[in-house]
């Protein structure tokens, strides 16, 4: 074999290792978590990166009512259905056994408020605020032990 050739397959050996190399290192610094499948997503805060994911805030007076997706009034073009997670700040904590055997009626309750509302309606910090107030009064309507006396979007988005 000539010079040449040894050459050649010498720095297309090294290509190849580089190659390699590089895959091996940027699979393992990836954000894949090959035992769930799963991203690992990272957000800055402070001065440093902490792992963000589905951190649930554990207060004693506020209950998770669900995720809610309901159709929009249908006269309004400009939006088609609304996604609300909402939560309830209750005034006895004691309540929430009430709402969890409550549970449907007050789902049935918002999504019926939230149907009745137009994109223009809920499209201002105004309109979102008189629904909330909405929503509270008629899930006052239905509770006996209690008051809910605020109503949190934790989520919203119209679509």
């Amino acid at each position: 074999m000539n010079r040449n050739k040894i050459r050649f397959f010498a720095v297309v050996a090294i290509i190849l290792l580089m190659i390699l190399v590089l895959m091996i290192y940027a699979v393992s610094n990836s954000a894949f978590n090959f035992k769930g499948n799963t991203l690992k997503q990272k957000s800055k805060t402070g001065l440093g990166y902490v792992r963000t994911g589905r951190t649930e805030f554990k207060a004693p007076d506020v209950f998770f009512l669900g995720n809610f997706t309901a159709n929009m009034a249908t006269n309004d073009p400009a939006g088609k259905f609304v996604v609300v997670e909402i939560r309830l700040k209750m005034s006895d904590k004691d309540m929430a056994q009430e709402l969890k055997d409550k549970n449907i009626r007050l789902r049935d309750a918002v999504i019926d408020e939230m149907s009745l509302k137009r994109f223009s309606e809920v499209a201002t910090e105004k309109g979102k605020l008189a629904m909330k107030e909405n929503i509270r009064e008629r899930l006052n309507g239905i509770v006996q032990e209690g008051q809910i006396e605020e109503v949190y979007f934790t989520k919203f988005i119209i679509q």
